[in-house]
């Protein structure tokens, strides 16, 4: 006999239509609803008629104390929200659905914050025949809105107390917040600064020099313009009320969002009235640096325009110089603000010690400098710039610590490559960063096609958001071929860019500029979650296993985080970590080897594999690879390609094969095309290789093809 049929026979189930199983259904689910379901009389005391069991999860009673006595629901509201209940029972009645909130006695005595939505029954008819609703528990949410009430209290009132006028400003510059200081400075109450701009005041704003402030001037409108802080902005204030005027230092630094848009804009204004009584203080905290005592932005460009007007009168040429700071901010971030505030003022004072008499030096911010060389042509700037160079190159002693840093100078010569102050040092700008593009530690002079390259890759940056943002970057894989079976053991992941105006633009043109840029964060990112997604799918469509070689960089290197995303990535996906192989360059690797030798030790606990690109064209030595915890090296495509036409490639290439054996690492060649090359790497023992003469790098869906099932 079937076993089923047996079973059937020897157990009986009860129907689940029946009423009664209905009944039981429907109770175990109210009582186990987070909603206190309850009906009540639409007359008299509106007296509870039913109520679900989990009453006593909510409030401690069982449900027939409520039942049992009419008044028992209305006698225990709270007596301050007793009035509003009835009045809500009664708009029920007028046929409206209620939300409310009020507190009720619980059996512990305690007060309990509830819910009630409720809403009234009628017949066809239209008479009323029940109220029904719902009690839920929001004691917590009344409790977290207290506690962000009293955090805005102490907030508002700490803001009152501080001895500064601080204002917030939206994104069109209207005031939306302010405190009792900046009424007080301003002359006005709170009433006539809310929700205006800073020109719609009544009370008139001059700038330093006791000129009117233009409206693009105003604190607000200078971090929208140039979307970054505004800081140590004198201000004069002219008020009806006063025969003096006031002056305030003014701060204005904006909070952005995620897309790195403006929220809002803090402005902050200190009453310095009394200092300015002393010309000499203003004129100090005014124009010059507070940390270096050098002539800031407002001095700097002041000297320039003075700088202009006498060359201009006595047809003379003066040079601009751009310095930035080689690896300031490693030191900034390593050691701190304070040391890197140390370091700055020791490089000013190695600039001033760099200068003639007559020449200038001063600080834009962070870590740029200016230097101005009147009557001074080419050859002077080459010379002094050289100069500098040289000065700031030797190690700085900063609190026990041996500082090696260098800088990078961009130079503009008045007249030639501009006649104004901004043309003149945003062209010194260029120069400087073409100067620190090309390696750092060195000067160049400005010329009309920087402009263009500048602009150029201003557009590849701005592209290149937008090919993250519309996924127009695509993965392409380059087959690895084991040379003792023939078969594919591995792939290259190659990122490419399908632009949809100039087409496929080569990685060779747009990873420099990613790099630079700090694209390659994001970029280097997705390239890694593209990967491990792709494998993912190639293992669940019942694909062998595959490797793939992903190519890391040293600014990559250089984010903390990059152990922890890439972790992440492998969990999310699920794939065995030992399909993941990171390959690092030679150069890469030796640029900060205590900082790589940690991330590949992490890594390879974790099962990810490790091998050098391009070995050869770098500089590591033979002791420092024993070290690494390396799978394998590749041969540079550069010497694969001679092989056979140059007796020095051959050797190259059969000794790298030769060292990496006796490392008992595995070796992959780069760049294979021929037949000859193919037959030479065999002789030599290579292992694994890779080019034109197997595959060129395929589309996803083109190596799913080519991977046997």
């Amino acid at each position: 006999m079937n076993k089923l049929a047996t079973l059937d026979n020897v157990f009986q189930y009860a129907d689940i239509n029946s009423p009664e199983v209905k009944l039981d259904r429907l109770a175990h689910l109210l009582s186990q609803a987070p909603v206190t379901i309850y009906t009540c009389k639409p007359t008299g005391v509106f007296g509870i008629t039913f109520l679900s069991d989990n009453i006593k999860d909510l409030l401690g009673y069982k449900a027939g104390e409520f039942l049992h006595n009419p008044d028992f629901w209305i006698n225990n509201i709270h007596p301050d929200d007793w009035g509003q209940v009835i009045s809500g029972m009664n708009d029920i009645l007028a046929g409206k659905s209620l939300l409310r909130k009020y507190r009720f006695k619980m059996k512990n005595g305690h007060w309990k914050w509830i819910r009630d939505r409720a809403r009234l029954v009628t017949d066809p008819s239209g008479k009323p025949v029940e109220i029904i609703g719902g009690w839920t528990d929001i004691s917590e949410l009344i409790h977290t809105e207290d506690a962000l009430r009293q955090s805005e209290e102490k907030h508002r009132f700490l803001l009152e107390q501080i001895n500064a006028g601080i204002m917030i400003h939206a994104p069109d510059t209207r005031v939306v917040s302010c405190n009792r200081q900046t009424c007080n400075l301003l002359g006005l109450n709170e009433q006539q600064i809310l929700g205006r701009v800073a020109a719609d005041f009544e009370c008139a704003f001059i700038c330093e020099d006791e000129t009117p402030m233009r409206f693009d001037q105003f604190p607000a409108n200078q971090v929208i313009r140039q979307n970054k802080a505004v800081k140590n902005l004198v201000i004069g204030i002219v008020r009806s009320d006063l025969d003096d005027k006031r002056w305030v230092m003014a701060n204005a630094f904006p909070e952005f969002n995620d897309e790195g848009e403006i929220l809002n804009i803090t402005v902050t204004l200190i009453d310095i009235t009394e200092h300015v009584k002393s010309q000499e203080e203003i004129h100090r905290l005014a124009h010059y640096d507070s940390l270096t005592q050098l002539p800031n932005r407002f001095l700097i460009h002041e000297r320039i325009d003075q700088a202009i007007h006498s060359s201009r009168r006595e047809n003379q040429s003066f040079a601009l110089l751009f310095l930035d700071l080689d690896n300031f901010k490693i030191v900034n971030d390593s050691l701190g603000h304070h040391r890197g505030d140390l370091l700055l003022q020791q490089v000013s004072d190695r600039l001033k010690d760099c200068l003639r008499k007559g020449d200038m030096a001063g600080r834009l911010g962070g870590d740029e400098f200016v230097v101005l060389l009147p009557n001074t042509g080419a050859d002077g700037a080459a010379h002094v710039s050289s100069k500098i160079i040289e000065a700031i190159n030797a190690p700085f002693d900063v609190e026990e610590y041996l500082l090696n840093i260098g800088t990078s100078i961009g130079i503009s010569i008045y007249p030639n490559d501009g006649r104004v102050s901004d043309t003149l040092t945003r062209h010194a700008d260029i120069a400087m960063y073409h100067a620190k593009a090309s390696g750092g530690g060195r000067n160049c002079f400005f010329d009309s096609e920087m402009n263009a390259r500048i602009e150029y890759r201003l557009v590849m940056e701005r592209d290149m958001h937008l090919a993250l943002d519309q996924h127009q970057f695509q993965l392409h894989y380059q087959p690895q071929i084991d040379l003792s079976s023939g078969q594919m053991v591995a792939v290259e992941a190659l990122i490419r860019w399908p632009h949809p105006q100039h087409g496929m633009i080569s990685p060779a043109e747009f990873i420099p500029i990613a790099e630079d840029s700090g694209l390659i964060m994001q970029i280097g990112l997705w390239v890694l979650q593209r990967a491990c997604r792709d494998i993912k799918t190639w293992l669940a469509e019942g694909h062998p296993s595959i490797k793939v070689a992903i190519n890391l960089s040293l600014r990559q290197l250089q984010n903390p985080q990059l152990f922890a995303q890439i972790i992440d990535i492998i969990n999310e996906t699920g794939i065995p970590p030992a399909c993941l192989e990171l390959e690092l360059t030679e150069s890469v690797m030796m640029e900060n080897h205590d900082v790589t030798l940690d991330f590949m030790a992490q890594c390879r606990n974790f099962g990810i594999n490790f091998s050098i690109d391009d070995f050869g064209t770098g500089y590591s030595s033979l002791s420092y690879l024993t070290k690494l915890p390396l799978d394998k090296i590749k041969i540079d495509r550069a010497f694969v390609k001679d092989i056979a036409k140059d007796s020095d490639a051959n050797t190259i290439v059969s000794a790298i094969i030769s060292m990496a054996k006796s490392l008992r690492l595995k070796i992959v060649a780069e760049g294979v095309e021929t037949e000859e090359q193919l037959n030479y790497l065999k002789e030599c023992g290579c292992d694994t290789v890779q080019g034109f003469y197997f595959s060129p790098a395929v589309s996803y869906a083109m190596l799913t093809q080519m991977i046997n099932p």
